[in-house]
């Protein structure tokens, strides 16, 4: 009987395990696909994938994490540009880090407007640390949260944080 139980719970286990590295490799191809040079992509840190209760709800430590990266790009910019008193607009660096910082925030606000309100249970969320080249060849780091649903088969969502670039 104890054997049965055990194999059971292993099988289990296992199961869950393959499942969980599927959703990642998912979200792997998913990120690998929408970047401009997929060869050139660095998979730096992922995510265990974990419990999602809808799309914009994340937890304080989470919100709390993306707060603290969006004030290290502002510095990061602040920094670069001398506090904007030597700004140069050909700067594909700080221009590409300020659009993907815009495109974050407006995705804050809009998860701040739903009053981080958590909903039922939607699926699964992972989170993968990257560095990658965009299209005018500049190297840049990002953190991509990816959304799957309820069988961890369908990413449905992402949402995009850029990360400060530490060698510049």
């Amino acid at each position: 009987m104890r054997k049965t139980v055990f194999f059971l719970l292993t099988v289990i286990l296992l199961s869950a395990c393959d499942k969980k590295d599927q959703m990642v490799k998912l979200a792997e191809m998913n990120l690998r696909q929408s970047v401009d040079y997929p060869k050139q992509l660095k998979i730096l840190a992922v995510s265990e994938p974990d419990s999602a209760f809808g799309t914009h709800y994340f937890s304080r430590d989470e919100i709390k994490g993306m707060m603290t990266v969006m004030q290290k790009v502002t510095a990061d910019i602040m920094a670069r540009t001398g506090n904007m008193t030597k700004f140069d607009p050909n700067d594909h660096y700080v221009m590409d880090m300020a659009e993907r910082q815009m495109q974050a925030m407006s995705e804050i606000r809009a998860m701040v407007r739903q009053g981080g309100n958590k909903g039922e249970w939607s699926g699964w969320k992972i989170k993968i640390d990257f560095q990658a080249r965009s299209k005018d060849g500049i190297d840049y780091r990002a953190e991509r949260w990816f959304f799957l649903n309820k069988e961890g088969n369908t990413i449905f969502r992402t949402f995009e944080l850029p990360l400060p670039y530490k060698d510049k």
